[in-house]
């Protein structure tokens, strides 16, 4: 069963970047099989399963899922995403972590390609799944991969975390990287010097959760550090926040020095963002502590830095009116971190269009124009465009209701999903995506629903028998 497979594969760490031991895992599980494994130098895998009887003579359906996790764990917690396996649990319906990710996202996708291996009484055609690594760092696997591999003109991705719908489509993805640069001088005598920081927040994935305007450390660091600017001049020290550009920052912490009392203006911020924020971020937390340091950043410099954190943007810029729920263009302020000679601040742009990406690259090219920073785009991948013809998509939603009870609803998403390379790579792919319902991805808040993917399971065999 599928979930006993996540289980064995969540005891091998398999963050961005660190797939290969998984991949040899799932690769020695398939050859063992009999099956034929393609492993490319970036550790992508291609594995063909032969067709079951009586569908020797259907065309292939490639499924294709990532083989990597985003590594994220609660401040206090010790594992280390190198070494240390997962450690799961259940709490009444829903697979958890211990303090981390779950990596459900896409470990059960991963999962479901192997109990498919592995099970010779499935009707099926020639399966072809593409395991692809990176997906969550800029998807160099899927980049990369070599699709003239494959023969199948239809796909099933299985990245998605919500049974009740059927993706067709889905938003183009870039990493864009500000680089302010950081003079220093010594910090006067005299000078106060103070720790602040934000933390408490839910986070999210900056694609699925980004409507829901959860709180961003980053930006109400920010925001606090101009109040107070505002009030009194300050000098930053160091800044930090965030870890993965596609996920919502929980955490971020800034060294100031101030030359003045700032403890009331920090008391009102605190309980300013305290009540914007009690809906969707209940336990935000902001502290000021004493702190020490010898050097801090120019003043030039540190009201640079400030005017950035509050002005590149951030969180939904444009929403759909043709389809309900659907947020067209945003922007994650993901990661901020002090370097010997700069400030880097990471985003991640997202749009339905290319145009929505180009217009936010815009708006942050001229920002750091003004500001004197120089901004980069890498990592790019393209939308999915929206298909409501999909000859895939009508057969899985005849498949759907015998298994959920009801119809499953047809949309398209804001995250990013491989999809877009793959339709780029092959000429008249017809693709869908489901899968089972995960909450809180990206997040040591993420958990796996036991129901969920029992029944997806289901609904995958039963499409795979009737195409």
């Amino acid at each position: 069963m599928p979930l006993n497979h996540f289980k064995e594969i969540s005891k091998i760490p398999r963050g961005s970047g660190n797939e290969q031991a998984v991949s040899d895992y799932v690769k020695d599980f398939a050859v063992n099989l009999g099956c034929k494994v393609i492993q490319d130098k970036l550790n992508n895998l291609i594995i063909y399963k032969p067709a079951s009887l009586g569908y020797e003579d259907k065309p292939p359906i490639i499924l294709q899922a990532h083989l990597d996790m985003v590594n994220e764990k609660n401040a206090g917690t010790k594992h280390d995403f190198l070494t240390d396996p997962l450690k799961l649990y259940t709490d009444g319906d829903w697979l958890k972590a211990r303090g981390t990710t779950l990596g459900a996202d896409n470990g059960i996708a991963v999962a479901f390609c192997m109990a498919l291996l592995e099970d010779n009484a499935l009707q099926h055609p020639p399966l072809e799944i593409v395991l692809t690594v990176e997906e969550e760092s800029g998807m160099a696997g899927a980049q990369n991969i070599d699709a003239t591999l494959l023969k199948g003109k239809r796909m099933i991705n299985l990245d998605n975390s919500k049974d009740y719908q059927f993706i067709m489509g889905c938003a183009a993805g870039t990493t864009a990287e500000y680089m302010l640069p950081a003079l220093r001088e010594e910090i006067l005598a005299g000078a106060d010097v103070f720790s602040i920081t934000v933390n408490g927040l839910t986070g999210g994935h900056s694609g699925d959760d980004i409507e829901k305007e959860r709180g961003n450390a980053i930006r109400i660091l920010g925001q606090v550090l101009a109040e107070i600017n505002r009030a009194t001049d300050i000098q930053i020290v160091a800044i930090s926040g965030g870890m993965k550009v596609n996920a919502i920052p929980r955490e971020a912490t800034a060294t100031i020095v101030a030359h003045s009392d700032i403890k009331q203006i920090f008391e009102k911020c605190k309980t300013d963002f305290a009540e914007k924020y009690r809906a969707t971020d209940a336990g935000l937390n902001i502290s000021l502590e004493k702190a020490t340091a010898e050097k801090c950043l120019a003043p030039e410099t540190s009201q640079k830095l400030i005017a950035s954190l509050i002005h590149l943007p951030n969180g939904v810029l444009a929403v759909s009116r043709e389809i309900d729920d659907l947020v067209n263009a945003s922007c994650n302020l993901g990661v901020v971190e002090t370097l010997d000679y700069s400030i880097k601040i990471s985003l991640m742009p997202r749009g339905m269009s290319k145009f929505y990406n180009e217009h936010t690259e815009t708006q942050i090219a001229n920002l750091a124009k003004l500001i004197g920073a120089n901004a980069t785009f890498v990592g790019r991948s393209p939308a999915w465009p929206y298909n409501p013809n999909s000859e895939l998509l009508k057969t899985a939603v005849a498949c759907y209701p015998p298994i959920f009870g009801q119809a499953a609803k047809v949309t398209a998403i804001h995250a990013g999903l491989e999809c877009g390379l793959f339709a780029e790579k092959i000429s008249g792919l017809d693709i869908i995506s489901f899968g089972p319902t995960i909450h809180d991805l990206h997040t040591p808040d993420e958990r796996l629903s036991i129901a969920s993917t029992e029944k997806m399971w289901e609904l995958l065999k039963s499409l795979l028998a009737a195409l």
